[in-house]
C-alpha cells in the first residue's frame, strides 16, 4: 500500500510504525542537493542493504547499510521501484516540482510505502502540518565524546551535549547547518526519522569542515506519527475535493473556471460562475488566500472565476461541508484558491502559445467601428468614453438653466433647448454601424521569475509571473426563439456573436521564514477585456415582422488584491499556532458605450423584406450595406437606439485571525481548540448613464433605410466632414427652409437628443460583516474524530437607489440579520482503507447588492435586462452529509460515495417576466417559500501499470453527481431550483510515459438539464439542456527545460441549447479550439 498523507498513517498497522532500531553514530559528511530524493528500504523492521533502486527507468544505486540511497530529481512525474537480492519488490509513483524534496520509505515485508514530497522552503503553517525529524549530533575530539559542547542548529536554536557527547534536536523536515566550535555540517532532517551526525573537533586549533555532496551512512529510527505527512483529501475534517498544481498542469486549463468542473458535483455557468452540488451565486463562498473577494459582475454575487489564470494557482480546494472557520454562506461549498508563493529554487520561465478557433479564425467578423491605440492590451484610451459635452447637455436640460463663463445663469427657452438637443444628438450619433476584420490566430505569452535568498537564519523569497492572451470567442450558428404562454412562437431569429478577448494578469508574492514565523505579501492583478458584437436577424415581435438587432459593447473587468499574511508558532513547543491576514481588494467593471439599436420591416408594408430569405441568407461576416439578401422598407425603432455607459467599483477590506491550541496529546486522545474572528467592509459604487434619440413618430417617413445603417437615418446636414449634403427648400415668402430628417433642433422635423438615464440605474451600497467562531476537534485513537463548533455572524447591508416609477424617490434596502451557525462532524476510520464521514450544519444565503437594488443591468447569456428587488429576505439552510471512502493498495486507486441533503427556508430565485420583440425579456429576484435539495455523488480512480518498469501507466478517473430539488412557491407551484443540474459527470482517461516524458489526457464533462430562468404568468421555464464537452491534452517533455503542450478544446463542438416548453429557445455553437504552447524553463 502506498500512502502520502497523514490519515494513511493512522490506518496502517505497519511494521514501519513499529521500527525500533539502535542508533549508531559515526563520522561522515553532509550533503544538500537541489532536487534531492532519499529512499529508505526496510524489511520486518530492519534496514536492507544492497537493494537496487530504479528511478524513471534508470538505476541510481544500491542502498547502504542504513537502507538508504540518495539522488536528484527533475520536476514532473516519477516512478521508483526497488528490488532486494531475495526478490522482494516495492513501487512508488509521485510527482514533484522543481526544487522539491522527496522522501520515500519502503517496507518490503508488508508492502507499505510512504511518500513525502515537500518544499525546501516551508512556511510556519506547512511545518505545523508536517511530521518533524530528529538530528542526533555526537561531538568527538581526539576520538573521545566531548560533553558540554554548545551545538547550534541553524534557525532552530542551540543545545548542549550530554556526558556521552550527544545532543538530539527535533526540527521541521529540511536542511540545517549544524555547527560547534567552528566545525559545521549541512544535514537534512527527514520526517519521522532520526539521523546521526558526527562533528569532530580539532584538538589544538579550530577548523571548519566544508560541507560535501554526500550523505553519511546512518541508521534510522522509524517512528511515524499520524501527523507525519502532507494533508490531502483523505485527511481533512470535512468533505473536500482538491486539485493540486500537478493536475492543473495536466488539464492545461487556462483559468480556474475551466479547472473546477473536473470535481464531482461541480458545474460552471457562462464559463465563469461555479455551481457546487446544484447551488451557485449566493450559495457559494469563494476565497483567495483565505480572504473574501468582490465581484466584477453587477448581476452576480460570486466573482467570475475566468479572471484567475490556472498558472498562478498552487491548489484549489472545494470544501463541501460547512465548518465554523468557513464563511457562513458556504451552503453549496467553499471554493478556496491558493496562489503560488515564493519558490524552492531560482525560477525563470517563458511560455508562448498560438491557436485557432473553428468558424472564426481567418474569417471576416463584425467588429467595433470605434477603436483606440491601446485596444491590443485591452485598455480603452478614451475612444469609447462618454463625451463630457453629453453629460453637460443632459445636466443643463435636467436643470432647465445654462450658465456662461462669467457664472451667469439663463433659463432655457425653446430655442436654446432645441439647439442643445441638436448638439447632444450630434455627439452621440457615430459608432453604430459595424466594421469587419479578419480574426487573427489566438496568441498567449507568459513569464515567471523567482528566487530564494538566505539572510542569516532567515529565508527570503519572491515569485513573480505575468500572462497575456489575445483570443477570439464566438456564438456561431445561433438561433433565438420566444413563445406565448400557450406555446405559440413569436421570435424566430438567427444570431451570431464575435468577441475579441484580451487578458492580462500578474502575480507577485514575497515571503520570509524567520524563526517560528512566516510572513507573506501577495499581490494579484487580473484584467479581462471583451470587445463584442452581436447581430440578430429574423422574425420577431408582436407584429411578426422582419427584425434586425445589434449590440456593440466593450467591457473591462479588473480584479486587484494585495495581502499581508503571517503564521506563527506562539510558544516554544509549538502547541499554540496563529495565522492572520489583512487584504485589500477591488473589483472594477468599466463598460463604456454599449450601443444597441433595432430595425424592423413591417410585414404589412408594400414591398416588405422577405422574412424567410432575410433570416436564412443574412451574412454575419459582411457589413450591413454589403448584404446579398435584398433589404426593403427597414425603419429604425427610435425608442430602441441607445448608448449606455456603466461604471462599477467594489472595494473590499478583509481582516482575520485564527488561533489553534493543542489541548490533549496522550498517545490515544488528541484534541485542539480553534477559534478566530474576521471583519469585512465592502463598498460598491455603481453608476450608469443612458442616452438616445427622440423623434415624432408621426414622421415615420424619416425612419427608413435600405441598408440597415443608422447613419442613413441619423445624420447631420451640411457640407463639411461628418455631414451629409441635403436639399433645402423655400417657403411662400422665399425663405430657405432647412430639410427635414437627420438630426435637427426639433423632434417634429428629425432626431433630437434624449437623456434616458433613470435615477434607479445607479446605486450605492455598503456592507459590514463581522464574525467569530469556535471549534473543537477531538480524535479518539486512530478510529474516531469528532469536530463541533459554531460561527456567529453580524451582517448589515445597506443599498441606496431610487424607485422605478413616479417621482423616482429614494429607496433604501436594509438587510440586517445576525446568525448563529452550528456545525457537527464525525469521522470514523473503521478499517485500514475505509472511512465514513457524517456532518450536519446550518448556513445562510443573503441577497447581494445588485439583487437588492432597483438598478438595471444586462445579462450576457440572453442579452436581457436584470432588475433587483429591495424587499428580498435572508434564506436559512440546514445541511446534512454522509460520505464513505475507500482507498486501494496504492495512492492512486480510490472510491467514494456521498449523500447530501439541504432544507431551505425562503430561497432566493431569479425569475423571468414576459415580454417579446424589442422590449426583450427582463429578470428580477424573489423569495420562494421553501426548498429542498438532495443528491448522491460517486467518484473513483483506477490506475493500470503497463510495463515492468512501472513507468507507463493508464488511469481512469470518474465522478458522477445526481441531484434533485424542489422549491415551493407562494402560488402553490412546485419546481426545481434554478441553476441546479439533474446530474454532473466527468470521465478522465490519462496515459503517462515517465521515461519518454509524455502525457495524454482525455477529459469528458457533461451536466444534466437545469432551469436557466424561471417563467412567470404561466410561461414555461427556460431549460439549459445537457451538453457533452470533450477536451484532449497532449504534453511532451522535449528536454528537462522545454515542454510542449497541444490541446483541443470542445472537440465535439456540441450545441449549447436552451429550451422553453420543450421547444428551442436559444441555440449556438462555440467552435473547436486548437492550441499549441511551449514552456521553457530558463
Amino acid at each position: 500500500m502506498v500512502f502520502g498523507n497523514e490519515a494513511a498513517m493512522k490506518l496502517i498497522p505497519s511494521a514501519l510504525a513499529r521500527i525500533a532500531l539502535s542508533l549508531i553514530l559515526f563520522a561522515g559528511s553532509a550533503a544538500k542537493a537541489d532536487n534531492e530524493l532519499i529512499v529508505y528500504v526496510f524489511s520486518n523492521g530492519a534496514p536492507v542493504a544492497g537493494v537496487d533502486v530504479t528511478v524513471d527507468g534508470d538505476v541510481i544505486g544500491s542502498t547502504q547499510s542504513d537502507g538508504s540511497v540518495t539522488g536528484d530529481l527533475s520536476s514532473g512525474g516519477h516512478a521508483i521501484s526497488v528490488e532486494s537480492l531475495s526478490g522482494e519488490t516495492g513501487v512508488a509513483r509521485f510527482a514533484s516540482n522543481s526544487g522539491q524534496l522527496a522522501d520515500v520509505i519502503f517496507d518490503l515485508a508488508t508492502g507499505d510505502t510512504l511518500v513525502d514530497v515537500h518544499s525546501i522552503t516551508e512556511s510556519a503553517a506547512d511545518r505545523r502540518n508536517a511530521k518533524p525529524g530528529t538530528l542526533a549530533v555526537r561531538v568527538v575530539r581526539d576520538g573521545m565524546p566531548e560533553a558540554g559542547v554548545i551545538v547550534n542548529f541553524s534557525g532552530e536554536g542551540i543545545g548542549t551535549t550530554n556526558a556521552s557527547g550527544v545532543i538530539q534536536k527535533t526540527v521541521p523536515r529540511g536542511f540545517y547547518t549544524v555547527s560547534a566550535e567552528g566545525v559545521a555540517r549541512v544535514e537534512r532532517a527527514v520526517a519521522g526519522t532520526t539521523r546521526a551526525v558526527t562533528l569532530t573537533l580539532e584538538s589544538q586549533q579550530l577548523t571548519m569542515e566544508a560541507p560535501t555532496l554526500q550523505l553519511e551512512e546512518v541508521f534510522v529510527t522509524g517512528t511515524f506519527d499520524p501527523s507525519g505527512f502532507e494533508i490531502s483529501e483523505r485527511d481533512t475534517t470535512g468533505v473536500v475535493d482538491t486539485i493540486g498544481v500537478e493536475l492543473l498542469s495536466r488539464y492545461s486549463d487556462s483559468d480556474v473556471a475551466s479547472s473546477v468542473i473536473r470535481v464531482p458535483g461541480i458545474s460552471v455557468q457562462d464559463s465563469k460562475y461555479i455551481f457546487i452540488r446544484g447551488l451557485g451565486g449566493r450559495y457559494v463562498a469563494a476565497t483567495l488566500n483565505n480572504s473574501t473577494m468582490p465581484s466584477t459582475n453587477p448581476s452576480k454575487r460570486t466573482v467570475p472565476l475566468d479572471l484567475f489564470p490556472s498558472s498562478f494557482v498552487n491548489q484549489l480546494d472545494i470544501k463541501k461541508t460547512f465548518l465554523p472557520f468557513m464563511p457562513g454562506e458556504s451552503t453549496g461549498g467553499n471554493l478556496v484558491i491558493n496562489t503560488k508563493t515564493f519558490p524552492d529554487e531560482p525560477v525563470r520561465g517563458l511560455s508562448f502559445g498560438m491557436g485557432f478557433l473553428s468558424g472564426i479564425t481567418a474569417d471576416r467578423v463584425a467588429t467595433d467601428p470605434l477603436s483606440g491605440n491601446f485596444d491590443v492590451i485591452g485598455w480603452d484610451d478614451g475612444a469609447r468614453e462618454r463625451d463630457v459635452g453629453v453629460f453637460a447637455i443632459s445636466q443643463a436640460l435636467g436643470l432647465g438653466t445654462v450658465s456662461d463663463a462669467a457664472g451667469n445663469s439663463y433659463e432655457i427657452n425653446t430655442s436654446i433647448e432645441g439647439e442643445l438637443r441638436r448638439a447632444g444628438a450630434i455627439l452621440i450619433k457615430d459608432g453604430f454601424d459595424i466594421d469587419t476584420a479578419t480574426a487573427q490566430p489566438n496568441t498567449s505569452f507568459g513569464l515567471e521569475y523567482g528566487d530564494l535568498f538566505y539572510i542569516g537564519d532567515a529565508e527570503l523569497g519572491f515569485y513573480a509571473a505575468a500572462n497575456y492572451s489575445n483570443e477570439w470567442s464566438q456564438r456561431d450558428n445561433g438561433e433565438r426563439y420566444s413563445y406565448t404562454p400557450t406555446g405559440e412562437r413569436q421570435d424566430d431569429m438567427r444570431y451570431e456573436q464575435a468577441s475579441n478577448d484580451v487578458e492580462i494578469s500578474a502575480l507577485l508574492s514575497v515571503g520570509m521564514n524567520i524563526g517560528d514565523s512566516t510572513y507573506e505579501w501577495n499581490t494579484l492583478l487580473s484584467r479581462d477585456t471583451s470587445s463584442q458584437v452581436e447581430r440578430t436577424a429574423g422574425q420577431g415581435g408582436d407584429e411578426f415582422e422582419a427584425l434586425y438587432l445589434q449590440t456593440i459593447q466593450w467591457t473591462e473587468r479588473t480584479f486587484a488584491s494585495t495581502q499581508l499574511a503571517g503564521s506563527h508558532f506562539l510558544n516554544s513547543d509549538g502547541s499554540i499556532f496563529g495565522e492572520w491576514q489583512v487584504t485589500a481588494s477591488s473589483a472594477y467593471r468599466y463598460a463604456p458605450d454599449r450601443r444597441d439599436f433595432v430595425m424592423a420591416s413591417s410585414r404589412d408594408a408594400v414591398n416588405a423584406t422577405d422574412i424567410d430569405a432575410f433570416r436564412s441568407s443574412f451574412d454575419f461576416g459582411a457589413t450591413n450595406d454589403d448584404q446579398d439578401v435584398e433589404l426593403r422598407n427597414f425603419f429604425i425603432e427610435p425608442g430602441a437606439i441607445l448608448r449606455r455607459y456603466d461604471d462599477l467599483l467594489d472595494t473590499n477590506v478583509d481582516v482575520s485571525f485564527d488561533i489553534t491550541v493543542d489541548a490533549i496529546d496522550d498517545g490515544y486522545h488528541f484534541s485542539n481548540f480553534r477559534f478566530g474572528a474576521s471583519g469585512i467592509v465592502r463598498d460598491r459604487d455603481s453608476d450608469s448613464e443612458s442616452y438616445g434619440f427622440n423623434i415624432n413618430q408621426a414622421r415615420s417617413e424619416l425612419l427608413f433605410t435600405e441598408n440597415l445603417l443608422v447613419s442613413d437615418v441619423i445624420y447631420v446636414c451640411g457640407e463639411g466632414p461628418g455631414t451629409v449634403s441635403c436639399d433645402t427648400s423655400t417657403d411662400a415668402d422665399g425663405n430657405t427652409v432647412p430639410p427635414d430628417g437627420g438630426i435637427t433642433n426639433s423632434r417634429n422635423t428629425g432626431f433630437v437628443f434624449q437623456d434616458k438615464t433613470l435615477a434607479s440605474d445607479s446605486y450605492e451600497a455598503e456592507l459590514t460583516y463581522n464574525s467569530a467562531y469556535l471549534m473543537y476537534d477531538h480524535a479518539f485513537g486512530s478510529d474516531w474524530q469528532v469536530v463541533a463548533g459554531g460561527r456567529y455572524e453580524e451582517y448589515e447591508q445597506i443599498t441606496d437607489t431610487f424607485s422605478l416609477s413616479g417621482a423616482q424617490l429614494p429607496v433604501q434596502s436594509v438587510i440586517k440579520k445576525d446568525s448563529f451557525l452550528p456545525s457537527l462532524s464525525v469521522n470514523w476510520f473503521y478499517s485500514d482503507n475505509q472511512q465514513l464521514r457524517l456532518a450536519a450544519s446550518q448556513t445562510v444565503a443573503r441577497p447581494d447588492f445588485k439583487e437588492a437594488a432597483n438598478a438595471t443591468f444586462y445579462d450576457n447569456e440572453f442579452n436581457f435586462r436584470v432588475l433587483g428587488n429591495p424587499f428580498l429576505e435572508v434564506s436559512t439552510i440546514t445541511n446534512a452529509d454522509i460520505r464513505w471512502e475507500w482507498y486501494g493498495d496504492n495512492e492512486q486507486d480510490n472510491l467514494s460515495v456521498a449523500l447530501f441533503y439541504k432544507d431551505m427556508e425562503k430561497p432566493i430565485e431569479r425569475v423571468v417576466q414576459l415580454a417579446s420583440g424589442t422590449a426583450g425579456n427582463s429578470r428580477t429576484f424573489r423569495n420562494a417559500d421553501s426548498g429542498e435539495l438532495a443528491g448522491i455523488e460517486v467518484e473513483g480512480k483506477k490506475e493500470f501499470v503497463l510495463d515492468e518498469g512501472f513507468s507507463k501507466t493508464l488511469f481512469v478517473s470518474f465522478n458522477v453527481a445526481v441531484i434533485e430539488s424542489e422549491v415551493a412557491l407562494s402560488s402553490g407551484r412546485v419546481r426545481e431550483l434554478q441553476g441546479q443540474p439533474e446530474y454532473t459527470a466527468n470521465l478522465i482517461l490519462g496515459y503517462d510515459d515517465i521515461v519518454s516524458g509524455q502525457q495524454l489526457t482525455l477529459l469528458l464533462n457533461q451536466s444534466g438539464a437545469s432551469i436557466a430562468d424561471v417563467g412567470l404568468f404561466g410561461a414555461p421555464d427556460i431549460i439549459f439542456e445537457p451538453r457533452l464537452e470533450a477536451n484532449l491534452v497532449y504534453k511532451l517533455d522535449l528536454t528537462d527545460a522545454i515542454t510542449v503542450k497541444a490541446k483541443v478544446d470542445n472537440l465535439l463542438n456540441s450545441e449549447v441549447e436552451y429550451t422553453q416548453g420543450g421547444q428551442p429557445y436559444q441555440i449556438y455553437e462555440k467552435g473547436t479550439k486548437f492550441s499549441v504552447s511551449v514552456d521553457w524553463d530558463l
